[in-house]
């Protein structure tokens, strides 16, 4: 996927512990690309999983709350490698941990919506993170990576 706003990436992946700087703004972090992309992110899981259901409220929740899980957003964080675009200075433990690729998943979704809006946005998430739904084909490869 090509961004029209690559300054986009650069904010999208930018954590807030950055060499120089006690405490980078939110505006120059993944904070508030990630808190649009948990928006994102659950409309387009719900979407999908409600569309995919029998009707049982409970089971809907359940599944979309285990799709939007910050482990299950690490490993598809993991899957893309997106903690090789991280910039950040904060200790390996900190820049790897399943809470930061989870934010990195988010961040990137939201990024996403800003640049290309929801239906493309909607169509990563389905592809990099539901595509593990039991009766679903499986969605693009692994190794598919962020340009």
């Amino acid at each position: 996927m090509t961004f029209a706003n690559r300054n986009l990436l650069t904010e999208a992946f930018t954590h807030g512990i950055i060499r120089g700087k006690a405490q980078s703004k939110d505006s120059e972090t993944y904070r508030r690309l990630e808190f649009l992309g948990d928006a994102v992110l659950r409309l387009a899981v719900s979407e999908s999983v409600f569309r995919d259901s029998d009707g049982n409220v409970e089971r809907l929740h359940d599944t979309r709350e285990k799709f939007i899980s910050n482990h299950s957003l690490a490993r598809a964080a993991e899957e893309l490698g997106l903690s090789n675009y991280l910039h950040g200075s904060g200790s390996g433990n900190v820049m790897t941990s399943q809470l930061v690729l989870a934010q990195l998943y988010e961040s990137l979704t939201g990024a996403i919506f800003v640049d290309r809006g929801y239906e493309t946005a909607s169509k990563f998430v389905e592809e990099t993170l539901i595509r593990e739904q039991p009766d679903r084909p499986p969605g693009s490869s692994t190794s598919q990576r962020v340009r």
